[in-house]
């Protein structure tokens, strides 16, 4: 079976806080039976992932997965344009700097920004329908937040309530539910996930995938 993976960094190795080794993750273990094709951007919203189809589709894969979201829909102190500023120079990045020491957990709080808006990550998961008709497309949730997460990024429990009942409303039968993910399923940084993380999610792709078939 062709699959094509559409990711944010989740579904990524990783050296920090914890090792994740490729051999890990659920891409290299679906990769074991499947033919998988993978793009996967760190810190890539959904429009990113979406912008890749144009030349992805021509894979013509059988399933379609999309992990997505968190990027999307985390409260936070500067917009995209912002972040984009602060980066141009030794002099702007000073400049952020010292605005994160001094008024980031303010700020966030304040003007929790998203970087996607609810509608927004609605169209862009029905263009992924429009782009892939008569193709499953797998959404795995956002992972469930936990108690340090909410008090890191105020709002985040409502955020990520909202934008996983987007992807299921939009995928319906084909969302996994990720709610019930282990505690060592999840990195101390609250968003990523451990290798008992990705096997978790690997199972859930199989029940599905066995389902289609």
């Amino acid at each position: 079976m062709k699959i094509q993976i559409f990711s944010d960094s989740l579904a990524l190795p990783r050296e920090i806080p914890q090792k994740v080794y490729y051999e890990e993750t659920y891409p290299a273990m679906l990769a074991k039976e499947h033919i998988v094709v993978q793009f996967s951007k760190g810190a890539g919203t959904i429009k990113d992932l979406y912008a890749q189809t144009f030349y992805y589709k021509m894979f013509c894969p059988d399933i379609v997965i999309l992990q997505s979201g968190i990027v999307d829909c985390t409260p936070r102190p500067f917009t995209q344009f912002e972040e984009h500023f602060f980066s141009l120079n030794y002099f702007t990045r000073k400049i952020k700097g010292l605005l994160k020491i001094l008024t980031k957990s303010w700020l966030r709080s304040i003007r929790k920004i998203a970087w996607t808006s609810p509608k927004k990550f609605k169209f862009f998961c029905e263009q992924f329908k429009k782009t892939y008709p008569n193709i499953p497309i797998i959404a795995i949730g956002i992972l469930p937040p936990c108690v340090e997460y909410e008090k890191q990024a105020k709002g985040i429990s409502k955020r990520i309530l909202e934008y996983n009942n987007i992807l299921l409303d939009v995928f319906g039968e084909y969302y996994i539910d990720t709610s019930d993910i282990p505690n060592n399923g999840i990195m101390s940084d609250h968003h990523h996930m451990t290798a008992s993380g990705h096997l978790f999610v690997y199972n859930k792709i199989i029940e599905h995938i066995s389902s289609i078939s």
